[in-house]
């Protein structure tokens, strides 16, 4: 990312690629240009830029990019010839000596990030301004406007924070972003603290009828995100913040389980009771996600409208896809397991034939969660569309039990699991011998959450982070992850991604000294 930005030319780029219909979220090509000057003097253009916003947030989740923070996981890591022909990429998994400042693909991750929360933070520039002398008639638009900027730039900030530690911090100099030098975790994490609160407050507790537009409950999800998983050493991790958080939600939110776990995953099926903020994609292009296009088995890709189909990027790890007795996570008559992941690769009466020289894992077990049945035999797999969570009531359980259980309430964690979570993955009736057992300690409570959560969200982005708030990311991917079992090479400074080498160059209020540690 550039030290600068000349604001106008991307807001008005912004501006029109965000102008779409609310049904299909199709985006149009540019037509013209405006300034920031003139969106901010007209009301009416201020949502369709944050829109803009919400596709550039959206845009980190998509095709390959959208896996690189999956990868190196005990979770998911990549296919034999996609780690065998890529160097930069393998080291994702490999931790290798391409984990490096100048990898392009930790870079597209970093990159990919900044222009949301530059964009945003021009957009608070502007909107708290005209909140000083705003009318009663435009005060709740403003307000509305507010909570969304301050959210899109919380949740890059968080992930930029997570991922990267000590951050940059944009400002304005004559119209234009400059960024300063790596401020403190302290600094960083009080900038997304305000930002989730100020959106929580002014964000709408109920569907304002545009789905992009988060509310009051997404803001408090991603707070409780922040508090439960914030940098040791930055002094904000507190789970006793995060309990309340999660009781408001529980009991105000108005969520609740879909009975179905199946029914997440079918793009037919209508999931908005657990959705607390979801990514929103269709099948026709440009709107599409191609996430299948590198989930999908290269095996079925000879014929190009097998909705199965792929180029094996990341797969699920043996850990990830096997059952406990072959030394996985999965118990007998879990539901989940056949939803999440796709075990064969029969199509139209025909044995998968694996393609010579891509590796013999094309048969192996997929990530299956991605697969858009929608535009089976109708159209390639490249154009999957289905949406993606960003979280979801499961999810806000899961935490609340963890609270829970570290207040020293194991039996009630317990208790919270096995009748919802646990019940609703054996089709609402758990058998006696698959309950957890209220009288386990905290530490095995701890343990048993670990795969827990892997088997309710396995690839939905969260797994990186988990295993570095509990302190599990050496120990359980070296363990369970192919590549890196093999490398050998992965460290505790490995939780923290390189800063690129460009952003040194290019940012000169950055040098080589201000690298992570390890790089």
């Amino acid at each position: 990312m550039k030290k600068t930005y000349i604001i106008s030319i991307l807001i008005g780029f912004l501006f029109c690629c965000s102008i779409s219909s609310c049904s299909d979220f199709l985006i149009e090509d540019p037509q013209t240009s405006m300034s920031t000057e003139q969106i901010f003097a007209d009301i009416d253009n201020i949502q369709p830029y944050l829109n803009g916003i919400y596709f550039k947030y959206r845009d980190t989740r998509v095709n390959r990019k959208g896996f690189f923070l999956l990868l190196g996981t005990d979770e998911v890591q990549q296919g034999e010839y996609q780690v065998s022909t890529e160097a930069q990429q393998s080291g994702l998994d490999k931790y290798d000596g391409f984990y490096f400042p100048e990898n392009n693909s930790i870079a597209q991750l970093w990159n990919v990030r900044w222009p949301i929360v530059t964009l945003s933070a021009e957009a608070l520039m502007y909107l708290n301004e005209m909140e000083k002398n705003a009318s009663e008639e435009d005060l709740p638009k403003i307000k509305s406007f507010i909570g969304q900027a301050s959210f899109y730039r919380a949740c890059a900030l968080f992930e930029l924070v997570q991922y990267w530690g000590e951050l940059p911090i944009p400002d304005f100099v004559d119209n234009k972003i400059t960024l300063s030098g790596r401020k403190s975790l302290q600094t960083v994490y009080e900038m997304i603290e305000a930002d989730f609160q100020k959106a929580a407050e002014y964000l709408s507790e109920k569907p304002s009828g545009d789905i992009r537009i988060p509310r009051t409950w997404a803001a408090k999800a991603m707070l409780v995100k922040m508090y439960m998983s914030a940098l040791p050493e930055s002094g904000f991790r507190d789970l006793g913040k995060a309990k309340v958080l999660l009781e408001d939600i529980i009991t105000k939110g108005g969520f609740s389980l879909v009975q179905n776990f199946a029914d997440l995953w079918d793009g037919t099926k209508d999931a908005s009771s657990e959705t607390i903020y979801a990514f929103y994609f269709n099948n026709v292009w440009p709107d599409t996600n191609e996430l299948q296009w590198y989930a999908g088995s290269r095996s079925v890709s000879g014929d190009p409208n097998c909705y199965m189909g792929g180029y094996d990027l990341g797969l699920p790890t043996k850990y990830c896809y096997e059952i406990k007795a072959n030394g996985g996570i999965w118990e007998t008559g879990d539901l989940r397991k056949d939803e999440s992941i796709r075990y064969n690769f029969y199509y139209n009466g025909k044995a998968p034939a694996p393609v010579a020289g891509f590796g013999q894992d094309q048969v192996l077990p997929h990530i299956k969660k991605y697969e858009d049945k929608r535009i089976d035999g109708e159209k390639s797999f490249y154009y999957s569309g289905k949406n993606i969570y960003l979280v979801r009531y499961a999810d806000i359980l899961l935490l609340y039990a963890e609270c829970l259980n570290e207040e020293g309430n194991t039996a009630e964690a317990v208790n919270l699991v096995n009748s919802t979570i646990r019940s609703r993955a054996w089709g609402g009736n758990l058998p006696t011998e698959q309950k957890w057992n209220t009288g386990m300690s905290k530490e095995d409570f701890r343990n048993c959450m670990m795969d827990e959560r892997m088997r309710e969200l396995c690839f939905e982005g969260w797994r990186r982070m988990d295993l570095i708030r509990t302190g599990n990311f050496v120990e359980k991917i070296k363990t369970h992850n192919r590549w890196a079992k093999e490398s050998g090479t992965i460290q505790k400074f490995h939780e923290r991604f390189p800063i690129p080498h460009v952003e040194i160059k290019q940012n000169t209020n950055l040098s080589e000294k201000d690298q992570n540690p390890g790089y």
